[in-house]
């Protein structure tokens, strides 16, 4: 039965591969690729290791303790790369913080290698584990509050797990290693099924519409940055409308059909005010995500116009 269970659970993680893999398609668009590569290292590092110390126990206590570790330390950078997405600065992110951030991370086990002598099991000090941990809570908590808290909540505790039973100050309860990877593996497959089935209402408007998906692509940070850009530039220019975290406020769509600027509104011209809020969601958008991403979400006569993409940044 024992056997059963562990091909079972690798038949989810190559099932979690390919639910990856597909993900390229939702991400081309965005400034996300750097991340979703990350992801696909990450995943096929988990495959690997699962199979060969659960399913095949080829290799030593030792050699799995370093290898564990290491795909813990690789399961931040998709969520970290997330940081680091917004245009022209994502290769720069990659090589000056994401490398940077594997190296000093990766140093327990590094300087084990480096030694050169017989290879020992490891045994993680609190500075590194509190290091991990103050990443971890940077990546993760990005996605707390959108529609992904759940699968963000799943991945950082089965992260977290993989390095605090690694830990020389680790709980009795925590001795186990091989059960505690078992369930940090199956934690794993959870968060990435509540990807999948996690949705949000319909929105009421185009507008919210591309809110929302933004907002739940790129988590809080860049979100609640692009919140306070829209608040502030509606409010110079005296456009009656204004973001919360729930959608817009002073737009509404009572057919769901249409988008028209609410009856309370004190600009009459409410398509003139409707066009401006485009401009300006595609100019601060520009960043992040192409054109055609936009277009997608506002619909085929969301038609771009260069000429009045011009916002004081």
């Amino acid at each position: 039965m024992g056997g059963i269970l562990y091909i079972t659970v690798l038949l989810g993680i190559l099932l979690a591969w390919a639910f990856v893999l597909r993900a390229h398609r939702s991400i081309r668009e965005t400034t996300l690729v750097s991340a979703w590569l990350w992801s696909m290292v990450a995943v096929t590092m988990w495959a690997v290791i699962w199979f060969a110390d659960q399913c095949l126990t080829v290799i030593s206590t030792e050699l799995a303790d370093h290898a564990w570790y290491a795909n813990a330390v690789l399961s931040l950078c998709p969520p970290m790369a997330v940081l680091g997405s917004r245009r022209p600065g994502t290769r720069v992110w990659t090589w000056f913080i994401l490398w940077p951030m594997l190296l000093a991370l990766g140093w327990p086990v590094i300087t084990l290698w480096l030694q050169g002598s017989e290879l020992r099991g490891l045994q993680l000090e609190t500075p590194q584990l509190v290091t991990f941990c103050l990443v971890l809570l940077m990546g993760v908590g990005n996605y707390c509050g959108t529609r992904f808290t759940v699968s963000a909540l799943l991945y950082g505790a089965s992260t977290l797990a993989l390095v605090v039973s690694s830990s020389a100050n680790s709980a009795g309860w925590l001795s186990d290693r091989v059960g505690i990877r078992f369930w940090s593996t199956v934690l794993m497959l959870l968060a990435v099924w509540m990807i999948r089935t996690s949705s949000r209402p319909i929105a009421a408007t185009k507008f919210d519409q591309l809110w929302f998906d933004f907002f739940d692509t790129f988590g809080i940070v860049w979100g609640r940055r692009i919140q306070d850009r829209i608040n502030f530039i509606a409010a110079k220019e005296g456009l009656p409308v204004r973001l919360e975290l729930d959608g817009f406020a002073g737009i509404t769509a009572p057919d769901r059909s249409s988008v028209s600027l609410s009856s309370d509104a004190p600009i009459a011209n409410a398509n003139e005010v409707e066009a401006r809020v485009e401009h300006i969601l595609r100019w601060l958008l520009r960043r992040f995500v192409d054109p055609v991403w936009i277009d997608h979400r506002l619909g085929a006569d969301a038609v771009p116009k260069d000429n009045d993409l011009t916002v004081d940044s």
